[in-house]
């Protein structure tokens, strides 16, 4: 038969000052190994910009509907017309294809030891964690040399160096938009805080010639259909005149003038201007980010010490009894 022993204080106590020495050796070797890891991890920086969607649209919307009111014919373009939406950011940026582009940004480091695109930095400068060096090492996967050939940047095809990068770029560039303001910030860490100042300013000329071709192709879209409503607004009023319905050639006039007047709109508002703004640009970062190297070595210290001391009263908390 088993039963629990008492919980005892006492005997507790008596374990932990008998293995005072070896804690007060253990914890010291522990955090000065933890930190001594640490520091196998490269230092980091991040680069954070804000980003903000542009209210150009109210004002081309009410122009449409001022042009509109007299003969009230509209076809639907005083709706807001927008490129993608800013809580789409974050899955246009993480996408393989604009990924591609950040990647074939010329970067430099602040040292200027290194010039070359965001890609051959990544494959060839780039410092792994003492723990994926060691895995890369099993592996048998090495660290790509300045000057070697590197795999196409294909977004349908990544493979070697290629796909590491990618890897890489996904996990350094994020982006958050707040649902209620559509405020967007973009962060993007390197270990070099050029590069991290450069891929910044690279995201978002992307992201804003993204968005604008978005826009732009929407309004296309709509400029060919109002072209051919205008086009066969014009044939049923010529049809009208020659079976003189005068009545009907009136009101197929005032549709045609109003489409007209909807397509100069069109036209007007598919010339080039910004989507959003930018109201934190990218400024290269002083101060590392990360890692925090003191933080993590206490915090694992005090886990694994509290851990130490568990096994140390094993017996007084969990231990069973004979009878």
């Amino acid at each position: 038969m088993q039963e629990f022993q008492v919980f005892d204080w006492a005997a507790m106590s008596a374990r932990i000052r008998a293995k005072r020495v070896f804690l007060y050796c253990f914890i010291p070797i522990v955090f000065a190994c933890i930190l001594g890891l640490s520091y196998g991890v490269k230092t980091y920086f991040t680069c954070s910009v804000a980003l903000a969607p542009e209210e150009m649209r109210a004002t081309d919307n009410n122009r449409v509907i001022t042009l509109n009111r007299p003969e009230n014919y509209d076809l639907g373009i005083t709706q807001t017309v927008s490129g993608i939406s800013p809580e789409d950011y974050d899955q246009v940026i993480g996408s393989t294809a604009f990924l591609c582009q950040v990647l074939s940004t010329p970067v430099m480091t602040k040292d200027t030891s290194y010039t070359g695109t965001y890609y051959e930095y990544l494959a060839t400068q780039y410092s792994y964690p003492l723990h994926k060096i060691i895995m890369r090492a099993i592996r048998g996967r090495k660290q790509a040399q300045v000057g070697e050939p590197l795999p196409d940047l294909d977004p349908f095809y990544l493979r070697g160096y290629a796909a590491e990068a990618m890897a890489i770029a996904q996990k350094s560039i994020s982006c958050t938009t707040s649902r209620r303001t559509y405020m967007t910030q973009i962060d993007v860490d390197a270990q070099d805080p050029l590069v991290a100042a450069m891929v910044a300013q690279s995201v978002i000329e992307h992201l804003e010639d993204f968005a604008e071709k978005a826009y732009v192709g929407k309004l296309e879209v709509m400029y060919r259909n109002l072209d051919t409503q205008i086009h066969r607004t014009y044939m049923d009023y010529e049809e009208s005149l020659q079976q003189g319905d005068t009545t009907r050639a009136a009101m197929l006039s005032d549709a045609c003038s109003s489409f007209e007047r909807q397509a100069i709109v069109l036209n007007a508002q598919m010339q080039k201007h910004k989507m959003f703004s930018v109201l934190m640009n990218p400024s290269v970062p002083m101060q590392k980010a990360g890692p925090h190297r003191i933080s993590i070595a206490v915090i694992l210290t005090m886990l694994i010490g509290a851990f130490a001391i568990l096994c140390i009263c094993w017996r007084e908390l969990f231990g069973l009894s004979r009878q």
